[in-house]
């Protein structure tokens, strides 16, 4: 199972962290493992790349941290388009998916 941890201030989606295989299939056959992974690389590259914001995070196998709490208000405001948007991708993926993921949302 894909444990997923979001952690809010203020409304405001300021970290994430995934770690875990589903295990919905094997290694290079899981498409739940694919969709988070591709869904949280895409945070990363569209936070970094696109807006041009710095970040911290940390990518190993199976495990992706993503933190925004140190940023300025202003930064946070423009991430939250994209983290929103993963959350919810991730909450329509529990519809059919749930049994492979568990989600945990955490206001600090």
């Amino acid at each position: 199972m894909t444990e997923i941890k979001f952690k809010r201030k203020s409304g405001q989606i300021v970290s994430f962290s995934m770690d875990g295989h589903s295990g919905y299939a094997s290694s290079g056959e899981d498409i739940v493992c694919a969709a988070l992974s591709v869904l949280s690389q895409s945070m990363v590259i569209g936070i970094e790349e696109v807006l041009k914001i710095n970040l911290k995070y940390e990518i190993e196998d199976g495990f992706l941290t993503l933190s925004i709490e140190d940023n300025t208000e202003d930064e946070i405001n423009k991430c939250q388009v994209l983290l929103q948007t993963m959350l919810k991708s991730i909450e329509s993926m529990i519809i059919s998916y749930g049994e492979y993921i568990n989600l945990e949302i955490e206001e600090v």
